[in-house]
This record gives C-alpha cells, sequence and structure tokens, in this order.
C-alpha cells in the first residue's frame, strides 16, 4: 500500500502542475488579430503519433508486504497503445518479472510465521509475477517532445511464491495464484524522432490478495484457531493485499503515422506550413475546415473573416453566397456587409433593382437602391442621371410645377428648363394655366410672343388678329 500511495501523490501532483498548459488550440484571431503571420501553435506537435504504437520496457520491481526489505527484483514487458484523442490513449500489455524479498519472522507475525514456515527463518525468496493488464493513460502534455502521463487501469495478475513451489510452507495454496491486479502508474516520454520516443514509468500494482509472499496472515490465523479448536472469528482481520512497484525505462516504436490529426484533408505537413493547428479541423473557428478554404476557397484559414468585411467567411460562403476574399463581390462601390445589413440590396448585383444606377451611386445621390423610381415621377433613376440629367430625389427637377416624368413623356419640354421655350411664361403656365404651346414662344404666330400678348397687350395668344398685312404707298410723281 505504501508504494500505490507513493504514485497516486505522484500522479497528482503532475496533474497539479500541467493544469496550466490547455489541451486544445488559442483561437489565432486572438493572437494575431488579423492572422496573416504563421502561428506556432500551444498545442502543435513536433513529432507524427502512430495510430499504434509498441512499447518494449525493462527494469526493476520491489515488492511491498510483510516481508518488505531493500531487495529488488527485475522485469521485462510488451505494451501497446491506440490514441483516442492526442490526450488520451488507450493501452494494454503483458509484464512479467521476478519479485525479492528476505522472509523473516517479525515480532508482530506472532506465532503464524512458524505456524507456516518453521523456524526456517531469514530466507531469501522470490515471487513470478506475470499481469495482463489494461488502461487509460492521459497525456499532459501531447503536443510536445517531451510529454508527462498518468495511467489508471485493470487487469489480471499470475503469482508463483517460491515457498509454495518448493514446499516449504506448511500449508501451501495454488502453485500459481490468479488475482486481480489494478495498475496506477506516471512517468515520462522524450520523443526521438518522428517514430521512437523513450519511456520512463513507474507502476504500482496492486493485487486483491495477500498471498504473493505464500504468507496470508488472516488465514493463517484462522486456520491456526481452528486446529486448537478454538471457534472460528468472522471478524477477524483480514491480510492486507500485497503490491509490487515496477520502475522500468523502455523504448517505443509508433507505427501508421497519423499524418493528419484533426482529419480535415490537409496533412500535418501541410498544415505546418500554412501556420494552422494540426490538432482542429477548423483553425479559425469560421465554419469552414482549413481544407476548404485552403483549397476550396481561397480564404485564410487563420482569421474568420478573410477580406474584412465583417461578414465571416462561412456566412459569405453559405448563406450570401459573395466571395469571402473580396469586400465588394459585385464589384459596385459597397462592401458586401453595408449592402446587406445596412442597405438590404443585393450584393452580388451591381444594380440591385435594375433602374440604371449601381448601388453605390444611387447611395452617394441619395436615391433608395431597392425602388427603380427614387421621387416617383414616373421616370428610373438611372434614366434621370443619365439620359435626362434631371435630379432622381425630386419630382419636379426645374421647380415649375410640372413633373418631371410628364414633362419628358407627355409634353416633350425639357425637365431641367422652366421655361422651355423662353417666351417669358412657365412651362406650367403655358399648360395648365393658358393652354399655349410650351415648345414655341408665339403659340399662333402672330409675330408676338405669348408672354407679350398676356402681360403687354392683354390679346389672345392662341388667335392671330382678323386683318391683312399694309403694303407701303408707292411715290406719286410731279
Amino acid at each position: 500500500m505504501p508504494a500505490t500511495r507513493a504514485i497516486a501523490i505522484f500522479a497528482i501532483l503532475l496533474l497539479g502542475l500541467s493544469a496550466g498548459p490547455s489541451l486544445r488550440a488559442q483561437n489565432p484571431a486572438q493572437a494575431l488579430g488579423t492572422g496573416k503571420t504563421a502561428v506556432r501553435w500551444p498545442d502543435r506537435r513536433r513529432f507524427l503519433d502512430g495510430r499504434l504504437s509498441v512499447s518494449l520496457t525493462a527494469g526493476l520491481t520491489k515488492y511491498f508486504g510483510e516481508f518488505s526489505g531493500s531487495e529488488v527484483g527485475q522485469t521485462a514487458g510488451l505494451q501497446l497503445y491506440y490514441p483516442l484523442y492526442p490526450f488520451l490513449e488507450f493501452g494494454a500489455g503483458i509484464d512479467a518479472g521476478r519479485l525479492l524479498y528476505t522472509r523473516r519472522n517479525r515480532r508482530n507475525l506472532g506465532i503464524t510465521y512458524p505456524y507456516q514456515f518453521g523456524e526456517y527463518n531469514l530466507a531469501l525468496r522470490s515471487t513470478e509475477v506475470m499481469a495482463a493488464e489494461a488502461w487509460l493513460r492521459l497525456n499532459l502534455f501531447p503536443a510536445r517532445p517531451f510529454n508527462i502521463w498518468v495511467l489508471v487501469g485493470g487487469g489480471n495478475a499470475w503469482l508463483r511464491p517460491e515457498d509454495y513451489r518448493n514446499g516449504d510452507a506448511a500449508y501451501p495454496g495454488s502453485e500459481t495464484i490468479s488475482a486481480l491486479s489494478i495498475p496506477l502508474g506516471a512517468g515520462f516520454e522524450w520523443h526521438l524522432t518522428r517514430a521512437w520516443s523513450l519511456q520512463l514509468g513507474a507502476l504500482g500494482h496492486l493485487v486483491m490478495s495477500g498471498e504473493m509472499d505464500a504468507f496470508d496472515s488472516g488465514e493463517l490465523v484462522q486456520r491456526l484457531q481452528e486446529s486448537q479448536g478454538l471457534p472460528s472469528n468472522p471478524d477477524r482481520e483480514k491480510t492486507a493485499n500485497d503490491t509490487w512497484l515496477s520502475v522500468t525505462f523502455g523504448l517505443a516504436w509508433h507505427l501508421f503515422d497519423d499524418t493528419d490529426f484533426d482529419d480535415d484533408g490537409l496533412s500535418n505537413l501541410e498544415e505546418e506550413k500554412a501556420g494552422t493547428n494540426p490538432n482542429d479541423p477548423d483553425t479559425d473557428g469560421d465554419g469552414l475546415t482549413d481544407f476548404q478554404e485552403l483549397r476550396t476557397y481561397k480564404t485564410d484559414p487563420l482569421y474568420w473573416d478573410t477580406d474584412h468585411d465583417v461578414l465571416s467567411d462561412y456566412v459569405e460562403v453559405t448563406r450570401y453566397k459573395t466571395d469571402p476574399t473580396n469586400k465588394d463581390t459585385d464589384g459596385d462601390g459597397l462592401d458586401d456587409s453595408i449592402e446587406l445589413l445596412d442597405y438590404q440590396t443585393d450584393p452580388l448585383s451591381r444594380d440591385t433593382e435594375g433602374d440604371g444606377l449601381i448601388d453605390s451611386e444611387e447611395k452617394r445621390l441619395g436615391c433608395h437602391p431597392k425602388k427603380v423610381d427614387t421621387d416617383g415621377d414616373g421616370l428610373y433613376d438611372g434614366d434621370e442621371v443619365i439620359v435626362y440629367h434631371t435630379n432622381p430625389v425630386l419630382p419636379d427637377s426645374d421647380g415649375e410645377g410640372i413633373n418631371d416624368g410628364e414633362e419628358v413623356r407627355i409634353y416633350h419640354t425639357d425637365p431641367n428648363q422652366a421655361d422651355t421655350d423662353h417666351d417669358g411664361l412657365t412651362d406650367f403656365e403655358e399648360i395648365r394655366l393658358f393652354r399655349t404651346d410650351p415648345l414655341k414662344a408665339d403659340t399662333d404666330g402672330d409675330g408676338r410672343s405669348d408672354y407679350e400678348e398676356l402681360r403687354r397687350f392683354g390679346t389672345d395668344p392662341l388667335k392671330a388678329p382678323g386683318h391683312s398685312a399694309v403694303l407701303p404707298a408707292e411715290p406719286r410723281g410731279g
């Protein structure tokens, strides 16, 4: 039990020391702002971990039980590891070794020692052990060339105490004892290359049996009482389970290299060149995988908004179908985000409503980019600006009282001139009040302008006077 406690305390201390480092990558936007510079990710693996690892180990063993001493034995083993996650591995292995101890009669053993072994004392003994165990191993620094790990598991141990094998025990148990074992350990791993690493670990094995040393004191007390005719004591103290500790040095071979840790379609080498996180399929967290950003959309996998238009690359690609590498997809002079969020115009069309003016020009002129006729005068905004040069936000550009659409389509007057025929009367006065022709300065053709007839002479501009022209008199002869 002391060995198990020591291993547990050691594992807890290692967990405490490793609490600071994150097992996940940080967002590159936090580290870079714009994400334009390659990042050495905090959890970037420098060495390829295999999908299956084989480890050969050898080392020393230490027995802990009734006869604990300073003797050490040897052990060797074979382990297999499969990574479930970068920080968590499933492992299984077989270890075989020999435990050494000096069997001695101690005062606290009472008469049970001579009852089991007679007077033969201070005998160097051994127990052959073999354990087949499985465990979960937590890698505290999975991204570093130097890793610390802890593990816990379960399995079975087979024990062959020497005193049972050679018959030195008065009450021998089975020559081979099978018992549940619980491994608990911690250690270090140092990657030498992409495929090889060295390991140093300490593993305590708690065996659910007290016979590892051929001395189950609880059972022997029961037998002793029965031999003396004493009644059985069901409340007697049970024998403590035995434990052994192995400290091993190993060489691990990582097979079947996992060249794409995050399964995003980009190899780890490609991600290293691009500066992306090989343990995260979506480095910048925008919803597009690193593969999609680099190969399909040519966006920046280190920043969620490649074109800096406040729309994430994922939203542009999946919802609006805009170009995530161009803040103004349709080239109309308005950023996609302004079109979508401020004006609700179409970021894929330069002229959302098709009135002849691009959206940015409508914004500049104050037109409504989703109305073909902002001022409601009957003329498209584009026609007003390009063809007629009128004001698209004023229904009557020349301010004489007739809207631009009527002037252009009905009366054919100049919508930018209040007096198209320059006769002194406005088009409105001629059309609405006097019914004169706004395109002729002299409607009735009598030689006097409409203005003169109305304002100076008070005659009818629609009727010429009914008299013939007067010819000049001929000169008289003498």
